[in-house]
């Protein structure tokens, strides 16, 4: 065997053990690792406390099946919950937000209306956005402001807390409900911790197995994972649990 063969056949027997192991560490080095931590053989580890579990939703969500959405259980407990995107900075409204507002109705759950804070639209006109779409009645949550995102650049981010502290205050004025903030870790330390306050926050993370390490006292949500599984919905649903018993649910609720 001369040395040219000798060199070859190493070359492919390198290639064919890189090539495994990248196919075994695949998953590694395409996931984001948001709901890694909650799997075991294609299940969730979710807590077994006996908490009230829910869903958020959007048009990403596709269309939904809501007789089978309210079937399922997680926990040996009926998705109690769902809260629904209905606009988006000034002027977008969710296509799917009217047939999943009605549909969560009729099926017997408790549905919630969000908006998805933009750093670059004035927060009147956002305000103005989300209240001339949702039309709350009695027994819907109160209105969520999702503020996840940072700006662009310096100039966004110099007023964003007090630009999204603003969409609070007009939707509080204007509905009579004090709203929830939707966000994660970064960006409640950045812009709402010790700045806007008196606002109960929901909390997203998927990195932990229990968000108290973080010490929000004014948290009453989290959600767990962007990578749950519900009959009646094709694509992966955020899963979310709420920290209280029903009597306290009861409280983020219009009468």
């Amino acid at each position: 065997m001369n040395f040219k063969k000798i060199l070859r056949r190493n070359l492919l027997t390198g290639y064919s053990v890189t090539l495994v192991a990248m196919i075994v560490m695949f998953p590694i080095f395409v996931s984001d690792g948001h709901d890694a931590p909650y799997r075991e053989k294609g299940k969730y580890r979710l807590p077994s406390e006996p908490l009230i579990h829910g869903i958020d939703i959007s048009r990403h969500n596709g269309e939904i099946a809501w007789d089978l959405v309210k079937e399922h259980k997680l926990v040996d407990q009926s998705l109690y919950f769902a809260v629904i995107k209905a606009t988006e900075g000034g002027d977008l409204v969710d296509p799917l937000f009217r047939i999943n507002w009605d549909a969560a109705r009729e099926h017997g759950m408790i549905r919630g209306a969000y908006h998805f804070f933009t750093a670059f639209t004035d927060p009147d006109i956002q305000a103005i956005n989300y209240l001339s779409t949702v039309k709350h009645e009695a027994g819907d949550f109160v209105p969520v402001l999702d503020f996840e995102n940072d700006g662009r650049n310096a100039a966004e981010r110099q007023y964003l807390g007090e630009n999204a502290h603003r969409w609070l205050q007009v939707v509080e004025e204007q509905t009579g409900k004090r709203p929830v903030i939707y966000t994660n870790h970064q960006i409640y330390n950045k812009y709402i911790k010790d700045r806007i306050e008196g606002y109960d926050i929901w909390l997203a993370d998927y990195s932990v197995y229990d968000p108290s390490v973080y010490d929000i006292r004014n948290m009453i949500m989290w959600q767990l994972s962007d990578g749950g599984r519900v009959p009646g919905i094709k694509e992966n649903v955020d899963l979310n649990v709420f920290y209280g018993s029903y009597h306290k649910f009861q409280k983020y609720l219009f009468k």
